[in-house]
């Protein structure tokens, strides 16, 4: 359950990124690197595409865990650096949203491994 809704605020976040932002993440990303923003413009194409390494992590989740606590951790840091870095591009409830996110994320990371003595399956 909070690995989809890890994947549902991933899914909002890039669509608002990517539609409803005022920017074109598509535009502003190669301007960063071009303006030695790399690290940046990496960030910003995450926050994009982030829904597909999130949905691979969370099938492979049944064989291990750290798939998922490896892309979790990107993506909790990723629209935290961004939001600091863009406050006046992003609307001021975004910050509870990146809170909310990451609420979320370390909750599934927390439950992301099986409990001490449990059987598979159980």
């Amino acid at each position: 359950m909070l690995r989809a809704a890890v994947l549902a605020v991933a899914v909002a976040t890039s669509a608002a990124a990517t539609l409803g932002s005022g920017i074109d993440p598509w535009d502003l990303a190669p301007w960063l690197a071009r303006h030695g923003g790399l690290g940046l413009a990496l960030a910003l194409g995450w926050l994009v595409l982030a829904p597909v390494p999130l949905a691979v992590a969370a099938l492979l989740q049944r064989r291990t865990p750290w798939p998922w606590v490896a892309v979790v951790t990107v993506h909790l840091a990723v629209p935290v650096v961004l939001l600091a870095r863009f406050p006046h591009l992003l609307p001021g409830w975004a910050w509870a949203v990146t809170g909310l996110s990451v609420l979320l994320g370390l909750a599934s990371v927390a439950t992301a491994f099986p409990a001490p003595g449990a059987r598979p399956g159980s």
